[in-house]
């Protein structure tokens, strides 16, 4: 059977090469929104897209860079959820629960995307540190965040340790719900303010004793 040939896509005009990296980074996204999808190709991106897989490689290397430009997008896009349910939050604690429930409902719109980001390995350099990984930025706004809700400095061990314990939480159930989506769960967001709540309280400084 013949392949069905992709979009024919119309070129470019000169000064908008921007535009054909933009447009190939959002069909690898499509590609990639399907938990099932088979690996990702720089063909396949380049058929999704319709231009010929020499567009695709003048602005990326090898699929791994392309993969890793997604990523980041994504990233950015829990990050601008998340920035949008802290802004609606004044309370500083309520902020941490609210910022948290937008991950977990991201993940769960976007598996996908949620499997790309926390449960495949990165194709990072060995050497890569912790700055350089992707979601870097979103996991920084929650030690803040944290450090907020206790009254503690964003330096603090006990804050950087509660804010990884709240995300290997909120993995948990994302993860879980993903995989096993008939099993019965409680209300999403009653799951993830209880969990977090239990983890702020242990994080809080013990009070003086006179």
């Amino acid at each position: 059977m013949t392949a069905k040939p992709g979009p024919t896509r119309q070129r470019n005009p000169r000064g908008q090469g921007e535009r054909l990296r933009d447009d190939i980074i959002e069909a690898a996204s499509r590609l990639l929104a399907d938990p099932a999808a088979p690996p990702l190709t720089l063909r396949a991106v380049a058929r999704e897209v319709g231009v010929a897989a020499t567009s695709v490689y003048l602005h990326f290397d090898d699929i791994d860079s392309l993969i890793l430009a997604v990523a980041d997008r994504c990233f950015g896009e829990l990050v601008r959820l998340q920035e949008q349910a802290h802004d609606q939050n004044p309370d500083p604690c309520r902020r941490v629960g609210a910022g948290c429930l937008a991950y977990c409902e991201f993940g769960l719109a976007n598996p996908g995307h949620y499997q790309l980001m926390f449960a495949t390995r990165l194709p990072l350099p060995p050497d890569a540190a912790p700055e350089q990984y992707p979601g870097i930025v979103a996991f920084r706004a929650l030690i803040e965040a944290v450090a907020d809700c206790v009254g503690a400095d964003p330096a603090d061990e006990k804050v950087f340790f509660t804010a990884q314990l709240i995300w290997e939480q909120l993995h948990g159930v994302v993860s879980l719900r993903i995989s096993r989506p008939r099993f019965p769960w409680p209300p999403l967001a009653e799951t993830v303010t209880e969990a977090v709540d239990r983890l702020l309280a242990g994080a809080r400084p013990a009070p003086d004793v006179p």
